[in-house]
């Protein structure tokens, strides 16, 4: 018998965020309409060639990953958190930041640590709302964290590593 499959949905989610210098993360999960972890393979290194002529092949390098988000703009409203994210970003470019990205109110927690850099602001004129695009470095692989109640392990417990 096999078990059915459930997708999951980005939907409902929560995103936060916090430097050094926040006394609690500040939550804007109402200013994104996107955010993707992505891994990208490390690059392989240059094959060395040798004294004999012959060629030592470069090692692959290890994963990069990225936090890639599209956000409205809000510059003069604010998300739950009394600042947007576009002017939070500004004010902590180049910083880093810890995360907490729960797709949907049901999932898994991914967190992290990221380089927070400024998103654009502006666009076309018109009756949509601006959006911005950002691509953000993380510090290595998220950690996968489990929910409350999950069947797989005590309340934030990262995956694999409780009971």
């Amino acid at each position: 018998m096999t078990t059915p499959v459930k997708a999951s949905r980005v939907r409902k989610g929560t995103f936060s965020l916090k430097t050094a210098a926040d006394s609690a993360p500040v939550v804007f999960s109402c200013s994104p309409t996107s955010i993707t972890l992505t891994p990208e393979a490390g690059d392989t290194g240059d094959d060395l060639e040798v004294l004999c002529g012959t060629s030592i092949t470069g090692e692959p390098g290890p994963t990069k990953w990225t936090l890639n988000l599209v956000s409205i703009q809000q510059i003069e409203a604010t998300d739950e958190s009394g600042t947007s994210l576009a002017l939070y970003a500004l004010a902590h470019d180049g910083q880093s930041a810890e995360f907490v990205f729960r797709p949907g109110p049901t999932t898994k927690e991914f967190t992290g640590t990221v380089t927070v850099i400024a998103l654009g602001i502006g666009g076309e004129v018109g009756p949509t709302a601006p959006t911005s695009e950002a691509e953000w470095p993380m510090a290595g692989p998220p950690t996968v964290v489990t929910p409350e109640g999950d069947a797989q392990g005590a309340a934030k417990t990262p995956a694999g590593k409780g009971s």
